[in-house]
């Protein structure tokens, strides 16, 4: 099993999807490294998770909306933890390329922006022209399946991974209307981008918040179920492997709050790893690692590593 540093690390004086924390997770032995890639409004690729720049950054707007010259001039996260700058994926790039072969952590990228498939894929080529990376360091990942078929035409022996879990927007709009729409921010963590999780673990808890703000009792059965949908784990269909099996991905990467056993066991019956993000706390690893997941992703890989030693990570 597979232990993946998300964003690099969230440590005590470190940003996430900083230099400084790949550095730091890199000198810990992690194996693998998780960002996030978007685009500049100058179609620059930067380094950044949310779309908003206020909630990562000391920027204000949308990072789709922001030119490279300013996002160059923000800090990632809190400057108090750290005077991070953003980073752009040829940074991120070169820090890898730096990193000694026998020991340079696997590069999971994944495809946040839309947009940056293709070109993410065409500067990763460049890469491996030049001797400085190979293409088996790289495994893609990304809601938005269309952005890894666009990568695989340029880079066509990526290794690609499907993820899901998450409520899509596109989806969920198609089932309430767009009267549904103004409730979302609330509602749900990332609740302003395309793809949202439910604000809380357990289904009573959101029910409690969906109650507060929701009176439209049409809109509140639509959203109500589809959180139960969510935290059930009912999007990870034979659909799902089905098409991850078409695709040739490598892996599905699922949110490890509502995978099951029975599913990872379908998963590796078609030759399938299943990787699941973010799980933070020690009882939670030792948990997936049992139910014979292939990968964690976790903000904090020291401590998963000690808590993990019988486990072959």
């Amino acid at each position: 099993m597979m232990l993946i540093g998300h964003r690099g690390c969230k440590y005590p004086g470190y940003n996430q999807n900083t230099i400084r924390a790949f550095e730091k997770v890199t000198s810990e032995g992690v194996p693998a490294i998780e960002f996030d890639v978007q685009l500049s409004s100058d179609k620059e690729l930067v380094v950044v998770h949310n779309l908003d720049l206020e909630e990562v950054s000391t920027g204000k707007g949308e990072v789709s909306s922001t030119d490279s010259v300013t996002l160059k001039s923000l800090f990632a996260g809190d400057p108090a933890q750290g005077e991070d700058r953003i980073p752009f994926l040829d940074e991120v790039f070169d820090f890898f390329a730096s990193c000694a072969e026998d020991t340079r952590p696997s590069i999971h990228m994944e495809l946040k922006g839309n947009n940056t498939g293709k070109q993410a894929g065409e500067l990763f080529n460049k890469y491996v022209a030049a001797g400085k990376l190979n293409i088996s360091d790289l495994l893609v990942s990304s809601f938005n399946w269309e952005e890894l078929k666009a990568l695989r035409k340029v880079c066509p022996e990526a290794k690609i991974a499907l993820l899901d879990g998450a409520i899509r927007r596109n989806l969920l709009l198609d089932k309430t209307g767009p009267e549904a729409e103004k409730y979302f921010a609330e509602l749900f963590a990332y609740g302003n981008e395309d793809y949202m999780l439910p604000r809380f673990p357990a289904l009573a808890e959101n029910l409690v918040l969906l109650d507060k703000i929701c009176e439209d009792q049409d809109i509140h059965s639509l959203l109500k179920q589809e959180l139960k949908d969510c935290l059930d784990g009912r999007y990870y269909t034979d659909e799902l492997l089905d098409t991850a099996t078409a695709m040739n991905a490598t892996s599905v990467n699922l949110w490890y709050r509502t995978i099951v056993p029975e599913f990872i066991e379908k998963a590796h019956a078609r030759n399938l790893a299943v990787f699941v993000y973010t799980a933070n706390q020690p009882e939670e690893w030792e948990a997936l690692a049992k139910a014979g997941v292939d990968g964690i992703f976790t903000d904090f890989y020291a401590e998963a590593a000690d808590t993990l030693t019988d486990y072959k990570i």
